[in-house]
């Protein structure tokens, strides 16, 4: 099926694919330049020709991304993890990833899912000054689009054995991809659909951890961001305890036990939150609830916040450099 398509459109669908998955669309980029390659004598296809247009398209997507990230910040990180199959690959995780990394993250980004289409526009909100981006986003989109190119190559009789079995079959053999695809679409959807049950159970509002601040409740608040998203966004709930999701299993008996506990995240399913509630409990915490919306619920609705210190070195420094 793939090589009737690329047959009958060319290099075009190499970039369309290419560029959808770059954006975020579920479509499987990475196997369709690797058949482009491994067919391309009988496609008539040049390889400096697939690498082109695949590259072009990846640098087009991501550059459309940071710009964007650059523009809207947070809410466009948001709004990327909130379309994820995958509730636990959230914003946080990928910035503790950024953060180890820095600029370099960009050079495995396409490899990984859930960095993938997040990278580009979290470079872009902590203001990576451009031709860095472009250098790293260059470097790594050509490892990527090289690797699947050298596996077509290298591999070739498999893929036309595979091409071959797959024509026999005929339409049964695209239903049959076609069942698998969507067997493994509604698992994920299953998978999301349950995270979210279990967390709709167990979050509370921002109006209503706000009423009962202001009744005097005694409630503990814990801030579960990592060091990008806490000092990027300069500020957090009153009297919040910032514990970053790695220092969370040394530090957690920091928070007082005996009363309520209210944890947020920057997640926009409160997966950090959640995850992390779900723990405190089974230490032997009663009431542990993620704030629904997270950071930004509270902020939006104009609640009071408390300005953090001021991170040791600038922002743009935790993203790197090629040459460190």
């Amino acid at each position: 099926m793939i090589a009737h398509i690329l047959r009958h459109y060319g290099y075009s669908f190499v970039f369309l694919v290419v560029f959808a998955e770059t954006l975020g669309l579920p479509v499987p980029a990475y196997p369709v330049i690797l058949v482009a390659a491994g067919l391309a004598a009988d496609l008539h296809f040049r390889l400096p020709g697939i690498y082109s247009l695949a590259t072009l398209a990846a640098l087009g997507g991501d550059s459309l991304w940071f710009e964007l990230g650059r523009l809207r910040g947070r809410p466009i990180l948001r709004k990327l993890c909130s379309l994820s199959f995958s509730p636990d690959s959230c914003v946080s995780r990928t910035e503790s990833f950024f953060q180890r990394n820095g600029v370099k993250s960009l050079l495995v980004s396409k490899f990984m899912p859930g960095l993938n289409t997040i990278a580009a526009p979290l470079a872009g909100m902590l203001r990576v000054p451009r031709p860095r981006f472009l250098a790293a986003d260059l470097a790594g989109t050509t490892l990527w689009a090289v690797s699947a190119i050298a596996l077509g190559r290298l591999f070739r009789s498999q893929v036309e054995w595979m091409i071959v079995w797959l024509a026999a079959f005929g339409r049964t053999g695209v239903l049959i991809l076609a069942i698998l695809l969507a067997g493994w679409v509604l698992l994920k959807w299953v998978q999301r659909w349950e995270f979210y049950r279990r967390i709709e159970r167990a979050r509370i509002s921002a109006p209503d951890l706000k009423q009962r601040l202001d009744r005097g409740e005694r409630i503990s608040i814990v801030d579960l961001r990592s060091d990008l998203g806490y000092h990027a966004d300069g500020a957090k709930l009153p009297g919040a305890l910032w514990i970053p999701p790695r220092d969370f299993e040394k530090r957690y008996q920091e928070i007082p036990s005996g009363h309520p506990v209210v944890m947020y995240c920057t997640c926009p399913n409160e997966a950090t939150s959640g995850k992390f509630a779900r723990l405190l409990i089974a230490k032997g915490y009663e009431a542990v609830w993620p704030l629904q919306g997270g950071f930004d619920a509270w902020r939006e609705l104009g609640y009071p916040t408390e300005i953090v210190a001021a991170p040791e070195v600038d922002l743009t420094l935790l993203a790197g450099s090629l040459s460190t």
